[in-house]
């Protein structure tokens, strides 16, 4: 059975190299701004199975296509990622002092069977009080366009005051999740 990671983020191919996968990596082609929910827990699943059902229905013979989707919940606002630095900065600027909640979805695709599972992750975070200067600094040394909320781990690490939840999000999916995914589907790690 293949593993493929329907993702060319570096942060999900680190979540696969950490559990020591062998894998291929085909992203998907969906408009994710075409996938829309309230429910911010629905959306990151939504775009989860959207895409490993997108890379799944390219592919022949036995796989197990896994999909991820992460954004930041602030005041009832889904923060995905800037389009722009100045739209980075207004975004650690609003989440200075403040908590914010990660949401992470993960799907698993089986395309010999044609089942879906997927899962979701929670993490809740406090911001310290981020000075301007920190967050410029931030946004010019860190790849804040392709980062829901324009932060990563070393944002995390940075700018937390306090972590709530499932941590697992730093690699992009919620690995606890993911495991128990692929194990439902017959996957075996290490054997």
């Amino acid at each position: 059975m293949n593993i493929v990671l329907a993702s060319s983020s570096k942060f999900r191919r680190q979540a696969l190299d950490l559990l020591e996968i062998d894998y291929e990596v085909i992203p998907s082609e969906i408009d994710e701004k075409s996938i829309r929910d309230n429910d911010p827990k629905m959306l990151a699943r939504k775009l989860a199975e959207a895409k490993s059902k997108d890379v799944g229905k390219r592919l022949k013979g036995d796989n197990l296509v896994i999909a991820g989707d992460l954004f930041i919940l602030f005041r009832g606002t889904i923060y995905e990622k800037p389009g722009t630095e100045e739209e980075a900065i207004e975004m650690l600027n609003a989440f200075s002092g403040n908590q914010l909640e990660i949401i992470s979805g993960v799907s698993v695709f089986d395309t010999g069977s044609n089942d879906l599972e997927s899962a979701l992750g929670h993490t809740e975070i406090v911001f310290r009080n981020i000075s301007k200067k920190e967050i410029e600094r931030y946004v010019s040394d860190y790849p804040v366009l392709e980062l829901a909320g324009a932060f990563e781990k070393e944002g995390v690490l940075k700018f937390s005051e306090e972590v709530h939840g499932d941590l697992s999000f730093l690699t992009g999916l919620p690995l606890n999740k993911l495991i128990q995914l692929l194990q439902n589907n017959g996957f075996r790690f290490l054997e």
